[in-house]
């Protein structure tokens, strides 16, 4: 079977919730039917596509099940889904910075709120700093401006990632309210923007004229869309070159 063929076979709502539903436990071909609210008939017809594409296999107990194949295609549904869902906004921002292994995890965002104004990415980003308790992690292609407590809890880590060219003064500014608890690394260039503490993400890209967008990103807490970002900020910090700019 060629990539086109399966995808057109997974190219259907109905086909979808028949192979989401016995990838949660066999079912009948009735109770098939009872779900995607259809005839039997039609129920009968998506079942035969799926078998065909040997996604679902009928049990001796006729009862259809997933097989390991409709397994690793169920599980790569979400990102296409969370892409198709937010076309608009991949069609004038640039991922192409993530590393691959990320970007087949992408469905991993798909609870998530918008940010749409900058005003609410300030507003975030203090709202995370303030309520760190065990850490508070930065990503930016240039320094934000952000009311770095004078008295901070004990033992909150602070990280922060830009890239190399990074005005050194910046860094001056923001360790000064910080102090030693404060950890600066840099890359040579930050294709994502982050923040997050051990409760909220955000994630934001750079629009398609290469400049950074905080004007337009996602935020979440959902456990799945928070370790989407606590790997990939893990990712580009185990990339970065840890210092003490300024």
């Amino acid at each position: 079977m060629s990539v086109s063929e399966l995808l057109f076979e997974l190219a259907s709502d109905d086909r979808l919730a028949v192979l989401s539903m016995v990838g949660k436990q066999p079912a009948r071909l009735s109770d098939v039917a009872r779900n995607i609210a259809s005839t039997v008939q039609e129920a009968s017809r998506q079942l035969e596509r799926l078998a065909g594409a040997r996604l679902v296999s009928k049990g001796p107990d006729s009862r259809y099940e997933i097989t390991p194949l409709g397994r690793v295609a169920l599980d790569l549904v979400p990102s296409f889904r969370f892409v198709s869902d937010e076309r608009e906004f991949f069609l004038s921002h640039d991922a192409s910075s993530l590393p691959p292994p990320f970007v087949h995890r992408l469905g991993e965002l798909s609870v998530h709120r918008r940010l749409d104004r900058l005003d609410e990415t300030l507003a975030l980003s203090e709202e995370l700093l303030r309520g760190a308790k065990r850490y508070a992690w930065f990503m930016s292609d240039q320094p934000v401006r952000l009311s770095f407590p004078h008295e901070h809890p004990p033992g909150v880590e602070f990280r922060l990632i830009f890239p190399r060219d990074v005005d050194p003064e910046a860094i001056r500014r923001v360790r000064s309210r910080i102090g030693s608890d404060l950890q600066v690394a840099t890359i040579d260039s930050v294709g994502v923007s982050m923040a997050m503490n051990e409760s909220v993400a955000s994630v934001f890209f750079p629009a398609t004229d290469g400049r950074m967008d905080l004007t337009s990103g996602f935020a979440g807490e959902e456990p799945a869309f928070h370790g989407w970002c606590r790997d990939l900020y893990g990712f580009f910090w185990s990339l970065a070159r840890e210092g003490r700019p300024g």
